[in-house]
């Protein structure tokens, strides 16, 4: 098993080997109360890894932490990150792993409505501190932005009247919702982005590579009616 995650591999040791941070972010990646790090991108991920030839360790850490170790040593990724334009020469992309996305949310019987991200400024708006979702509104001038270090404090926020608005994504945000018993509609989407692996620049290009081919190959499998959903 590996170390901190759970999840299974190879153990030979001549085997190049990356290291991957995560976070919790629900369905995609998250712990169990084990420890074992599980999730539909780890999954995948793990499994490129193995017809890959390269072995994987895994951390779950808060994001700012898990993204500093990344971008602080070679051979280490980060899973996952939304490839945005000012990200993109940052790092060495493995991807799209999933398309994802940002938009705003309300609790189910609530009577907000949004027609731009301008109309949401009056609204108290739990957001993740350091998310591109967050660094976007808070460049737009939201001055109501509550910021928190874990998503599901935004559900709990939402259902006690501290904030009347969430910023979250538009996979985990209803997931999360869903097991905080809180009810949520959305009332916009700002936008639609590929997740994908983000590796230390200095990461040996032939192992991102790899992972890159056999991504391909999975996405060339895939129907074409749907062909970057590899995680359903």
């Amino acid at each position: 098993m590996l170390a901190g995650t759970g999840v299974s591999a190879a153990t030979d040791n001549t085997r190049p080997e990356i290291v991957i941070y995560t976070e919790d972010y629900k369905p995609l990646y998250f712990p169990h109360e084990d420890g074992r790090i599980d999730g539909s991108v780890t999954r995948l991920v793990q499994s490129l890894a193995d017809e890959a030839g390269i072995s994987v360790q895994m951390h779950m850490r808060p994001f700012k932490r898990g993204l500093n170790a990344v971008e602080s040593n070679a051979n280490h990724c980060f899973m996952a990150l939304w490839r945005t334009e000012a990200r993109e020469p940052n790092f060495n992309w493995v991807g799209p792993l999933e398309i994802d996305g940002y938009g705003l949310f309300a609790l189910k019987d609530s009577s907000i409505r949004l027609s731009s991200v301008e109309d949401s400024f009056g609204y108290a708006t739990g957001a993740v501190g350091g998310w591109t979702s967050t660094n976007e509104l808070q460049d737009a001038g939201h001055p109501n932005l509550v910021l928190v270090y874990e998503d599901k404090l935004n559900a709990n926020m939402l259902k006690t009247g501290h904030t009347q608005l969430w910023l979250g994504g538009l996979i985990s945000s209803p997931y999360v919702a869903a097991q905080e018993g809180v009810e949520i509609r959305k009332l916009l989407t700002l936008q639609t982005v590929e997740l994908a692996l983000a590796c230390n620049p200095k990461t040996d290009v032939s192992l991102t590579d790899r992972l890159q081919a056999v991504l391909n190959s999975h996405l060339e499998k895939k129907p074409q009616s749907n062909p970057k959903r590899l995680t359903q």
